[in-house]
Formats: C-alpha cells, structure tokens, sequence
C-alpha cells in the first residue's frame, strides 16, 4: 500500500528534473550559450540550402586561396579588404573597418536584404570580425558557422570551386550605427586605462604580447600598458580552429583569466580581427553588448602614434597555461 505513494512521488520528481533539464536547454540553447543560436552547425546549414530557404546569404570570409580550394555552394568571398576602409580616412591606419555607405554598397551587391538570414564562415577567426562588422551596423540575423569549412568538408557536404553568380538583384540592407559601443578609437583605451571600472585584453600571440615579435603592419613592439593577455585561440577546439568551445569549457577560463563581467571590456589585437574572437564569445556567453568594445585600430594604430607609451616583456602574474601555447 506504501509502494504507490513513492512511485507517484518518484514519477513528479522525475518530471520536475526533466522540466528542470529542458528549461535549461532552452535557456542557453546550443553548446550551453545563452545566445548559442549566434552559432549555426553545418547540419543545419546543409538543411537551409537543401530546402532553397528563401533569403539565405552564406558569406565565406576567406582569403583567395581559402576559397579557392573549395567553398560551400552558393558562397559569396568577403576577404578583409572588402570591409576596410581606405588608410588615408583612418590617419594612415590601415585595417579599420569601411563606412556606412561602403558596408552598405557591399551588402547590397551581395543581395543581403533587411530580413536575409545571412551566415558567415572561416577557415580560421575572420568571420567574427564580418559578425562584429554587421551587428555594429544594425543587421540582426547574422550567425557563424560552428567549425567553418572544415567542418563543412568532415561532414562530407559539397564543395564549389568557382564562385558563383553575383545576384539578379540588389539587397536593400541600409548600415546604420546601431550599436556604437562595439567600435571603439585610440581616446577611448586612453580613457580605460584610467578607469577602475574597465579591463583591457591583449588577443594576439603571446610573443606579440610580450614584445618578441612585430608582425607586419605594426611600427613598434610591445603592448598597451594595462592591457592582460587573453590569446584569441583558448575559446576555439585545438583540432579546428573554426570550432568554439562550450560554455562550460569557457567559463573556468574566463574566471582564471580575471574577467569580470560587471566592467567595460576593451579588445585588441593587431587590426580589430582576431579581437571579435573573444567578443563574440562573450556574446554568446550572455555578457552585455554594451559592454564589449573593439580597438579598431588596434596594435597598428596605436605602435603608429609614438607619443603613445608602449611596455614589453613578460609581465609577473602572467598564466602562460592559457596563451594558447
């Protein structure tokens, strides 16, 4: 006579879990991200082109020879040039991202409407910046391949060799400033570094960090004094560096490193690129996007202003278990 009572009491228990479970799920969606629906799996992918949904874009941000060796059907190449703006706009910084009127000229030649589901992949970390790129300027519905292209070739999907048409009509996507926060100028880092209330993360290698190394484009080596070192790579699988780690791989790395959710965080890194890395990956971790600011000129545009001071080496404290290295 007891033994029903405890089934029943077992049975709402096991509901209450499986309810429990599924509002998680639902909560934080794919890879336990609050926005994980910013990221796109290459099943899903695969199912959008083969039932022809109407207003996809797929955008390969690739260079020439990425995209030559093979790129999902039907994708537009979108190489950094095609979003920078000219250097002599940007007091010789080169890499800054192109104005309204470019971004929306581009936009519009690759058939991108207001409503265009439009998804963007690598082979490596460039679709962050054409995400970072368009949710600056107002595009909403924009995601990123999980795994790029080479997850797209390990799945044994179809592969293009030539390009494919330019579309029979143009998009009618306008750039607008939506969100002015995600860009940010040299004042601007100036400013942080005076404020309690800010951090301010180093995303290259660590021998660029440290000063060992200058890669081209830069005018001195070194860093921005009171920046941390936070490698673009440790969000992304060792095996594809298309492919993110889950939440919950993330966010111990994120506590070990010192990120604090309740400050302003400013990025750089050579040219703005590899920075959207991380602040992608703290958008799909549910942190506010107000508070997540690229240095658009990043390591160029500041090494070029020589009253800007610069320190070198490594600093005390520094985990080199989480550089990447």
């Amino acid at each position: 006579m007891k033994i029903r009572p405890i089934r029943t009491l077992l049975t709402v228990l096991a509901l209450l879990i499986l309810l429990t479970v599924t509002a998680f799920a639902q909560q934080n969606g794919y890879k336990g991200y609050p926005r994980g629906s910013a990221l796109i799996t290459v099943q899903e992918l695969k199912q959008l082109l083969d039932t022809k949904t109407p207003g996809l874009v797929i955008l390969a941000a690739e260079s020439n020879v990425e995209y030559r060796l093979g790129h999902i059907p039907g994708s537009f190449q979108v190489d950094r040039p095609a979003i920078e703006a000219p250097p002599e706009t940007q007091n010789g910084v080169s890499g800054n991202l192109a104005d309204a009127a470019s971004f929306t000229k581009l936009a519009q030649s690759l058939g991108i409407n207001r409503d265009s589901k439009v998804v963007i992949y690598d082979t490596k970390y460039d679709a962050t910046r054409l995400w970072w790129a368009f949710t600056y300027y107002g595009k909403g519905d924009v995601r990123v391949l999980d795994g790029g292209i080479k997850a797209w070739k390990g799945a044994s999907y179809p592969v293009d060799l030539l390009a494919p048409a330019a579309p029979l009509r143009s998009g009618d996507f306008i750039a607008r400033v939506l969100s002015p926060a995600l860009r940010v100028d040299t004042a601007d880092i100036i400013a942080a570094q005076k404020s309690n209330s800010s951090q301010i993360w180093d995303n290259r290698d660590i021998k660029e960090f440290t000063g060992e190394e200058l890669k081209k484009g830069a005018y001195r080596a070194g860093r921005i004094p009171g920046s941390s070192h936070s490698d673009w790579i440790i969000f992304k699988k060792k095996d594809n560096q298309g492919e993110w780690l889950s939440a919950s791989e993330v966010q111990p790395l994120l506590k070990k490193m010192g990120y604090d959710k309740s400050k302003e965080q400013y990025f750089y890194c050579q040219s703005g690129v590899r920075s959207t890395q991380a602040i992608f990956t703290l958008y799909l971790a549910g942190w506010p996007l107000e508070k997540l600011h690229n240095y658009d000129s990043s390591w160029i545009g500041w090494s070029k202003d020589k009253n800007l001071p610069i320190v070198s080496g490594n600093p005390a404290g520094t985990n080199l278990a989480l550089t990447g290295k």
